[in-house]
């Protein structure tokens, strides 16, 4: 199997303790860093000094962190510093260290190398391989701005040399019990020799299968991005597992053709309605036109087909998926370093968009440590209409939502005030209606543990879920780790109230220690009723 276990002793990661404003954080060295540090003569090891590096220029910049080139003096040698600020996240030890460590367990030639992390001032500071030739969608892009990519963005070689690799890193994921979670074109990261990497695996989830992979071991925590995100990922029903990675690698195929995710024109909570909706997308979903992407043929075409099967099951696994027929048509990595390299932006033009990027658009649905829900919109340059939808709907009649919350001995109403601005302008697109409102409750535990009832009006043809899921959010009545689940149920219940009365679903606010998850106390469970 290729990659297979990690070698124990590069595994082994070593904790260090520093402290920043009156608190002990983490700081952890891979083994490779720490056997160069106790050698003589040339090779010296990762140091855990700021002294030590000279940061560049910023390269990358999403919604918790941002990005250099950098140099490490002792080594001679460039790398990439990610600077993570610990005061924005607020967040544990014990979670910061975990994630940490799934890095610096990772030792395999198609995941991102970690060297070393260390904590200055209010930052964390990880220290990184620097991959020169960029994201594969920063290629992707500016192949699509200098030339005509109508009919698709790479042949079926290139595509089939870069998905076998990243096939490779994620066999290795699966192997030890990870999920990457957050598979696509803008985490696959190129080095200027044509080398493949998975990036950005801070939110990967480590199984404890204790390497059976006979044990049914699920996860039910909600992150990726919407438009590469597995259906059972969105449903929170039964939790996921390692298929979800095969999902979102079969959205990357469409997107390595296509040059978009094929729900990249609509804003996060449509892209959710529409992938638990509709039929699996297709490399045909997006286009324009009939036999728009013809070029592409047979083999692929069934390889996505079986990645995007909406029960997981029925999805292969990376290692089945590595003996597809379409992957005889990989090359090596010179082949990259003609097809994608040669044609990609150099390390300026990355550097002038990044310092033009802000925080918060680096199109991406996360959880910081603290359980915390952060959006950021796809990038201003994708052709995503999200960005378009919040300025056309400003001139809209905004409804009021009238929230009312009746405590466990229904003494005491509170009314939240009218939707904001910003709400409103998130609505999901739908049909005018002139029913009546539909009167809904929402039944769940409040910090105390009481049962709550939150009694609301839904205005089918006015009102979006998100926007409510929002307004509950901003009232304080439900937790904003629970936004887009909440969403995602509302909007089911209203799409089948004419069936269904009653929806449950799992919070991913969770429940407290010492408590059981039960469906029917609605303990770490939450309850929204159609009512006459």
């Amino acid at each position: 199997m290729s990659g297979g276990a990690p070698n124990p002793s590069a595994s082994t990661a070593s904790l260090v303790t520093m402290t920043s404003g009156g608190t002990t954080l983490p700081t952890v060295q891979s083994q490779t860093s720490l056997a160069g540090s106790q050698t003589t003569g040339a090779t010296v090891g990762w140091p855990n000094s700021k002294d030590d590096y000279e940061l560049k220029e910023v390269i990358g910049v999403g919604a918790t962190a941002v990005v250099h080139g950098a140099f490490c003096i002792p080594r001679n040698e460039k790398c990439a510093i990610k600077r993570i600020n610990l005061e924005e996240w607020n967040t544990s030890m014990d979670e910061l260290l975990k994630e940490i460590q799934a890095m610096s367990s990772c030792n395999h030639e198609n995941v991102v190398t970690y060297h070393t992390s260390f904590v200055v001032r209010e930052e964390l500071w990880l220290v990184l391989r620097l991959l020169e030739g960029g994201s594969l969608l920063d290629i992707i892009k500016h192949k699509m701005k200098t030339t005509n990519c109508r009919h698709g963005v790479f042949d079926e070689a290139t595509i089939a040399t870069v998905l076998k690799e990243v096939l490779k890193g994620l066999e290795y994921f699966h192997s030890n019990g990870q999920i990457h979670r957050d598979i696509k074109a803008g985490n696959i990261l190129m080095g200027d020799d044509g080398t493949v990497q998975i990036a950005d695996f801070g939110v990967s989830a480590w199984l404890a299968t204790g390497r059976d992979m006979s044990r049914q071991k699920v996860r039910h925590t909600f992150v990726g991005t919407p438009c590469w995100m597995a259906p059972e990922v969105m449903e929170q029903d039964h939790g996921y597992d390692f298929k979800a990675d095969i999902w979102s690698f079969g959205i990357t195929a469409i997107e390595m053709a296509t040059g978009t995710a094929p729900y990249h024109k609509y804003p996060p909570m449509k892209v959710l309605m529409l992938t638990l909706q509709n039929d699996p997308p297709t490399l045909d979903t997006g286009a324009d036109e009939k036999d728009q992407y013809k070029a592409y043929g047979k083999t692929f075409r069934k390889m996505i087909v079986e990645c995007l099967q909406k029960e997981p099951s029925k999805r292969p696994t990376a290692s089945e998926l590595l003996k597809h027929p379409f992957f005889k048509k990989a090359k090596d990595r010179k082949y990259l370093t003609q097809t994608l390299l040669a044609n990609g932006p150099s390390m300026e033009t990355r550097v002038i968009k990044a310092a033009k990027r802000q925080p918060g658009t680096s199109g991406r649905l996360h959880r910081t440590l603290t359980g915390e829900w952060v959006w950021s919109s796809e990038e201003e340059d994708n052709g995503s209409a999200s960005g378009k939808q919040f300025s056309d709907s400003e001139d809209e009649d905004r409804p009021m939502n009238r929230l009312e919350l009746v405590d466990s001995s229904d003494s005491e109403r509170e009314e939240a005030s009218e939707l904001s601005d910003a709400t409103a302008s998130q609505r999901t697109e739908v049909l005018q209606d002139d029913s009546p409102p539909v009167n809904l409750v929402l039944r769940m535990r409040n910090t105390n543990r009481e049962l709550n009832d939150i009694r609301f009006e839904f205005a089918v043809g006015k009102d979006s879920a998100e926007g409510i899921a929002t307004e509950l959010v901003g009232a304080g009545l439900v937790d904003s780790r629970d936004i887009v689940v909440m969403a995602a149920n509302l909007q089911k219940l209203i799409d089948s109230r004419h069936n269904t009365k009653t929806v449950t679903f799992l919070l991913n606010s969770g429940y407290n220690a010492g408590e059981t998850p039960d469906e029917e106390s609605l303990i770490g469970y939450a309850q929204i009723s159609v009512t006459d």
